[in-house]
C-alpha cells in the first residue's frame, strides 16, 4: 500500500518500533513517515490513511474560555424573527459541510463578526443578522495548534490545516473559482512541494480540487481530530490565513458538536448592514498577490 507513496525504510522502521513498543521510536518514526511524500497533497493522504492503521498523532488542543463571546452571522430576512433562540440553534435538517457528515450535528461559529462576514460571503451594503454566543463552560477543542515540537511536526500541522480550510469548488465560490483558475492555471500535485513560502497554500489546495466533493477530504481530517475533542475543532480562516505562516491568528472559526455546543448560549441578534469594502474575493486576491511577490523575490 505504502511502495508508491512512502519509502518502505521508514515504514519497516515504524513497524518495528510498534512491535518492539518503544515510544521514543514511535515517534520519531511516525512523522518521517508521515512526511516522507512527493508533494503535501501527499502528506495529506498519509495523515488519513495512516490512522486507518492506528497510527496517531497529537497536534494540540486550545480552550475557548468561559465567558467567552462567539459570532454567528445570517442573511438578513424580514420574515423571521432574529430575536429568538430558536432561529440560533445549529441547522435541523444537518447538510452536509466541511466538518460534519450529513445527519451530524455541528453549529459553525467564528470569533470575530469580520470572519464571519468573510466566510458567508457578504457583499457591501448587504443587511444581515449577527448573533452573539457566549460560552457557558470552558471548551476543550482541536485543531492544528501551532506549537513547534520539530520540524516534521510543523510541517505537517501546517500543511494539514491549509487543507482543513482551503474554499470549496461550488456554486457559492463561482466567482472565486473562476479567478483562482485562472491565476494558478493547471496546478498538479507535484507543483505544491514547498512549505516555507506557501501563504496560499490553502488556495493551492483549493484549485487541485476539480470537483465540489472537497468535504469528503475534509471530513477525513476532521473525524480524526474529533476522537481527541469531541466537543468541537477550532481551525483558521482562508481569507487571513495567517497561520499558514506560522503565526497564530485572533480570526479563527470554529464547529462545535454536540457536548461543546451544550456549552455556548445565545444572547442577542442585531440587525447591521455590512460596510466593510473588501469581500471575501478581494481578500483572497489580496493574499495571492502577497504571495506571489514573495516568491518572486525568493527565487531571484
Amino acid at each position: 500500500m505504502f511502495a508508491d507513496e512512502i519509502a518502505r525504510e521508514k515504514v519497516n522502521k515504524l513497524i518495528e518500533a510498534i512491535k518492539n513498543k518503544d515510544s521514543q521510536k514511535i515517534e520519531k518514526a511516525k512523522y518521517e513517515v508521515l512526511c516522507d511524500c512527493a508533494n503535501l497533497f501527499d502528506l495529506v493522504t498519509n495523515y488519513i490513511v495512516l490512522d486507518k492503521f492506528g497510527v496517531n498523532f497529537d497536534f494540540g488542543t486550545s480552550v475557548i474560555k468561559k465567558g467567552t463571546k462567539l459570532y454567528r452571522i445570517r442573511r438578513f430576512n424580514s420574515n423571521t424573527d432574529f430575536n429568538e433562540p430558536s432561529q440560533w440553534t445549529a441547522p435541523p435538517l444537518k447538510p452536509h459541510n466541511r466538518a460534519n457528515k450529513k445527519g451530524q450535528e455541528a453549529l459553525y461559529l467564528g470569533s470575530t463578526e469580520t470572519i464571519c462576514l468573510f466566510e458567508t460571503h457578504m457583499q457591501t451594503g448587504e443587511k444581515y443578522a449577527l448573533a452573539t454566543y457566549e460560552c457557558t463552560d470552558d471548551i476543550e477543542v482541536g485543531g492544528f495548534c501551532l506549537y513547534k515540537k520539530d520540524l516534521y511536526h510543523f510541517i505537517a500541522g501546517v500543511t494539514l490545516n491549509a487543507c482543513l480550510i482551503a474554499p470549496s469548488r461550488n456554486e457559492i465560490n463561482k466567482e472565486l473559482f473562476e479567478y483562482l483558475d485562472s491565476f494558478y492555471g493547471d496546478l498538479q500535485p507535484d507543483d505544491i512541494r514547498d512549505w516555507k513560502n506557501n501563504f496560499d497554500l490553502p488556495l493551492q489546495f483549493a484549485v487541485l480540487n476539480k470537483r465540489n466533493q472537497y468535504y469528503e477530504t475534509t471530513n477525513c481530517i476532521t473525524d480524526i481530530l474529533r476522537k481527541q475533542t469531541p466537543c468541537g475543532i477550532r481551525y483558521s480562516s482562508c481569507y487571513l490565513p495567517m497561520e499558514t505562516l506560522g503565526i497564530v491568528c485572533s480570526d479563527f472559526n470554529v464547529v462545535l458538536y454536540k457536548e461543546g455546543i451544550s456549552k455556548v448560549k445565545f444572547i442577542r441578534a442585531d440587525i447591521k448592514t455590512n460596510e466593510q469594502k473588501l469581500s471575501d474575493v478581494d481578500s483572497i486576491k489580496i493574499v495571492c498577490e502577497i504571495s506571489k511577490k514573495a516568491k518572486n523575490k525568493t527565487n531571484s
